[in-house]
């Protein structure tokens, strides 16, 4: 069920993910920079609220915070925590929580979902996937 993803959730776990950021065009230097701010030990965390069409996502690296919010299946401007220009939009897939970005020479996929207590974070782009995991806090 989707309001299992409600509450506020510390990464732990992040595999292929500086290979997922190469496939999206993330610059070497940024991708560096995000090595640290974004790995699996980084303590970044998301706090996920939604209800009915309406949700948000606020993002806590040790660079700072980034909040959306949006309303399921509406198409909207924003950027990636590496500042490019994307369209992003967000949809309900049964239990998941669906994610699109389209940007400049790329797009990715990102699935978020409760799984045994823990959210699991499925991004794919460019025909390169990473999984990242994150704890109930």
């Amino acid at each position: 069920m989707a309001a299992a993803l409600n509450g506020k959730w510390e990464i732990y776990s992040s595999e292929n993910f500086e290979n997922f950021m190469k496939a999206i065009g993330v610059t070497p230097e940024n991708i560096e920079k995000a090595t640290k701010a974004l790995d699996a030990n980084s303590k970044l965390t998301h706090e996920i609220s939604g209800s009915g069409n309406s949700w948000s996502i606020k993002t806590t690296t040790i660079m700072g915070e980034k909040e959306i919010k949006f309303n399921l299946g509406e198409e909207f401007s924003t950027a990636t925590l590496d500042g490019r220009p994307v369209k992003v939009t967000f949809t309900l897939e049964g239990d998941k929580l669906v994610e699109v970005q389209k940007g400049d020479g790329f797009e990715s996929r990102n699935e978020r979902s409760v799984s045994g207590g823990e959210l699991v974070a499925i991004m794919s782009g460019n025909g390169v996937s990473c999984t990242r995991k994150y704890k109930k806090i």
